[in-house]
């Protein structure tokens, strides 16, 4: 399951439970969904590790 923020200037999204970025966005900004943004770096590494 992808999410990501609606806040303004951020243009990733995050697809990795363990993705220390993705898990900072605050519950009122977290958004269901890719956005159409591109896939965090954090979540690619983690995401090679599986």
């Amino acid at each position: 399951m992808a999410w990501h923020s609606n806040q303004t200037g951020i243009e990733v999204y995050h697809n990795n439970p363990n993705c220390p970025e993705g898990n900072n966005i605050e519950r009122k900004n977290r958004r269901d969904g890719t956005g159409g943004k591109r896939l965090c770096e954090h979540c690619k590494k983690l995401n090679k590790r599986k």
